[in-house]
């Protein structure tokens, strides 16, 4: 059983005969939606326009609260739409990965944005978490391949 507590959990069985798969929404608000397919053992973080601190954080709280009580494998951040985010909170995400990488995460696949000043908050992050754990795609087929590979 998949467990979560701080939010109620969409679970969507694609197909009634497979019980194994399942796709869940984790978390989601207005700015981002974060999703689970357990038959890949991947979140998918679909980041939407400018997210204030207190949602981003709670964002990536989410996320490490799933991935500590299940198994996450593999992330994909799809940034391709995000706003700029602040360096404190660029830092913040960074706190996590160790976290992250501690409960078994074995890569983490960024859509590079289309915003500028986006992709420099990204280089940040980038900067800090130097690791071929961590690849920087255009497009979420391109993130999504190189993960099914690792």
């Amino acid at each position: 059983m998949y467990k979560y507590c701080k939010q109620s959990v969409n679970v969507v069985f694609l197909n009634s005969n497979d019980l194994n798969y399942i796709h869940m929404i984790v978390h989601s608000n207005n700015n981002v939606k974060i999703e689970y397919d357990s038959a890949k053992k991947r979140l998918t973080q679909t980041w939407i326009g400018f997210i204030q601190s207190k949602d981003f954080r709670i964002a990536i709280d989410a996320t490490v609260e799933f991935a500590e009580k299940n198994l996450v494998q593999t992330i994909v951040s799809d940034t391709l739409l995000q706003g700029v985010v602040k360096p404190e909170d660029t830092g913040y995400a960074n706190s996590v990965m160790p976290k992250l990488i501690g409960r078994g995460l074995k890569a983490m696949a960024f859509v590079i944005p289309e915003n500028i000043f986006t992709q420099l908050s990204l280089k940040k992050f980038a900067d800090n978490e130097k690791s071929d754990k961590v690849q920087y795609f255009k497009s979420t087929k391109e993130a999504n391949a190189w993960l099914d590979k690792v």
